[in-house]
């Protein structure tokens, strides 16, 4: 998993680019699907990132019950129903080999639409997010990261 800034602590480590499908398929970049544990045929949790903020994040569900995240999960049922908890959106999602797929409803909750281009970035120990790429560059920039904001057009594009 490439760092976005080598050398430099503190810098988000991003797996690729994920270009949302017209059918509202993302993939998961191969890296992230091993290291966050994916299995094909297993259900997964999608969430709200930041309220408002386009993007989700992707939490394995077995490891995230386990979490801070247990009580929120047990109240998610597989009907594909989006739930809202404190203005974030979550819903159970069935991992495909190597992706998902976000229903149009859901793509709306996260403010989504195809082609939509996200950066998959290694957010927490159970989240994986997936922000659009243009939100990251522009945070590096203002940040005065130059080369991390470069660096992520030379991702590998999923």
């Amino acid at each position: 998993m490439p760092s976005l800034s080598p050398g430099m602590p503190g810098t988000k480590e991003a797996y690729g680019i994920s270009v949302v499908a017209p059918d509202g398929a993302v993939r998961i970049p191969p890296k992230a699907f091993a290291h966050y544990r994916f299995r094909a045929g297993e259900l997964a949790v999608a969430a709200t990132t930041h309220r408002g903020e386009p993007g989700f994040a992707l939490l394995n569900k077995a490891r995230a019950e386990a979490t801070v995240f247990g009580k929120i999960i047990a109240q998610l049922d597989a009907s594909g129903e989006i739930h809202r908890f404190q203005d974030k959106a979550y819903a159970l999602v069935c991992v495909g080999d190597g992706a998902i797929r976000l229903a149009p409803e859901l793509l709306a909750a996260f403010h989504l639409k195809p082609g939509d281009r996200l950066m998959s970035v290694k957010s927490t120990t159970v989240a994986l997010s997936f922000t659009p790429a243009e939100i990251w560059q522009d945070k590096f920039r203002r940040r005065g990261l130059a080369e991390a904001a470069a660096n992520v057009d030379r991702l590998a594009v999923y």
